[in-house]
C-alpha cells in the first residue's frame, strides 16, 4: 500500500513552483524599460501665425501626405467647400472639424491631430490665428515642445501680419513667453501668382523675421529655421521642392526639419514641476502641464506662489500622455493607482487641499 502510494505520487505531474514576487516585479520592469527604448520620441508641435496665413491648410496636408486622411475624406472636403464658396479651404476642413470654424474660415479651438515620421510622433496643435481668439492660442502653446509660425508671402498679407498689432508678432512673443525655444518659420503661399517662388520676396520676409525674433528673445542662428512652402499643394512639405520652382532651395523639406529638431529629454525621477496653463473657479481647481517629475491621484503637492498644498485629482488620459504602472519598492509589485511619467507632456489637475505649507 506504501508503495503503491509512493508510485502514485511521483506519477503526477509535477507543478511549476509560483514565480517569486520580486522576480515578476523585476521582469515587469524590464519589460516597461524595453517599451520606452523602442518606443518614438513624441513631439507637441504648435502651429502659430497671423490669421489667414495658411495653418489649418499647411496642417491638413501635411496630415494627408503622412497617410491619416485617404482620398475619398477629400473628395467630401472639396465638395464641401465647394458648396461653401471656399474652393481653396479644403484641405483647412481636416484640421477644422468644428462646422462654425468652417462657415466663419476661421480657426476657433485649438484643432488636435497626430502624424508620424520615421523616428517621430507628432501631435499637431492648429492655434487660431484671428486676435480674438488669443486665450486659445496660448493655451495651444503652452502644451507645445515645438512652434511653426506659419507666414504668408502673398503681398500685403505679411505686412499685415508683421506691422504694430499683427497677430505675427504676438504670437512670436507669446510662445517666447510660454517656453516654445525651438521654432520652424514657414513662409507659406509662395506659389501665389503674386508671388511664384520669387526669391527676393522670401527674402525679404526673412531679414524681417530674423531681426524681429532676435529682439524677441530668440536666438536665430541655433533655435529658429526658415523655409519655403505651399501648404496649399504640398510642396516642399514631405519632399523637398523641385530645383525647377526653387534653383536656389538647398535645405530640408518640412518633415526633414521637423525630424532634425533636439529638444531636452524630461527627467520623470525629477521634482515635480507644473506651470499652471488654466484655471476653474467654480471647482477650485487649476491645470497645467507636466514639465518633469511624476504623479499620481492624491498627491499633495506644494503650490509656490500661494505658499499652500494642493492635491492632485485626476490625471487626463488623452491622446497626447502615456500612463505607466510603477513598481512599489516595498511590495515589489505594481502599484494600484497609475502614475504619471512626464516622457510627453501630459495634462494634470490639481485642487486646492486647504492646508499651508
Amino acid at each position: 500500500m506504501g508503495m503503491k502510494d509512493e508510485v502514485d505520487t511521483k506519477s503526477q505531474p509535477v507543478q511549476a513552483e509560483p514565480k517569486d514576487d520580486e522576480v515578476a516585479a523585476l521582469e515587469d520592469a524590464e519589460t516597461l524599460g524595453e517599451m520606452e527604448t523602442e518606443k518614438k520620441r513624441h513631439l507637441n508641435v504648435v502651429f502659430i501665425g497671423h490669421v489667414d496665413a495658411g495653418k489649418s491648410r499647411a496642417g491638413g496636408q501635411i496630415l494627408f501626405l503622412s497617410g491619416q486622411v485617404n482620398d475619398r475624406t477629400i473628395q467630401k472636403y472639396e465638395k464641401e467647400a465647394k458648396d461653401k464658396s471656399r474652393e481653396r479651404w479644403y484641405m483647412a476642413y481636416i484640421m477644422d472639424t468644428n462646422e462654425k470654424e468652417r462657415v466663419k474660415g476661421k480657426t476657433v479651438e485649438v484643432g488636435r491631430a497626430h502624424f508620424e515620421t520615421e523616428t517621430t510622433r507628432f501631435t499637431i496643435l492648429d492655434a487660431p490665428g484671428h486676435k480674438s481668439y488669443v486665450p486659445n492660442m496660448t493655451s495651444g502653446a503652452a502644451q507645445a515642445d515645438i512652434g511653426v509660425l506659419v507666414i504668408s508671402a502673398c503681398k500685403g498679407e505679411f505686412e499685415t501680419g508683421y506691422e504694430s498689432g499683427g497677430q505675427t508678432r504676438e504670437h512670436v512673443q507669446l510662445a517666447k513667453i510660454l517656453g516654445v525655444a525651438k521654432l520652424l518659420v514657414v513662409v507659406n503661399k509662395m506659389d501665389d501668382p503674386t508671388v511664384n517662388w520669387s526669391n527676393q520676396r522670401y527674402d525679404e520676409i526673412e531679414l524681417k523675421m530674423t531681426h524681429f525674433l532676435r529682439s524677441s528673445g530668440y536666438n536665430v542662428k541655433k533655435n529658429v529655421q526658415f523655409l519655403p512652402i505651399s501648404g496649399l499643394i504640398g510642396t516642399n512639405i514631405k519632399t523637398i521642392v523641385d530645383k525647377s520652382l526653387c534653383p536656389r532651395w538647398n535645405g530640408p523639406c518640412l518633415f526633414e526639419a521637423l525630424d532634425s529638431i533636439e529638444v531636452p529629454l524630461r527627467d520623470p525621477k525629477g521634482p515635480f514641476r507644473m506651470p499652471i496653463i488654466d484655471k476653474f473657479k467654480d471647482m477650485g481647481t487649476v491645470m497645467g502641464m507636466v514639465e518633469s517629475g511624476s504623479v499620481r491621484e492624491g498627491d499633495s503637492l506644494p503650490f509656490l506662489q500661494l505658499a499652500i498644498r494642493l492635491s492632485c485629482t485626476f490625471v487626463e488620459e488623452c491622446e497626447i500622455i502615456e500612463l505607466l504602472q510603477q513598481i512599489d519598492p516595498k511590495t515589489k509589485k505594481p502599484t494600484k493607482k497609475n502614475v504619471l511619467f512626464c516622457d510627453e507632456r501630459c495634462s494634470c489637475c490639481v485642487s486646492s487641499s486647504g492646508s499651508r505649507s
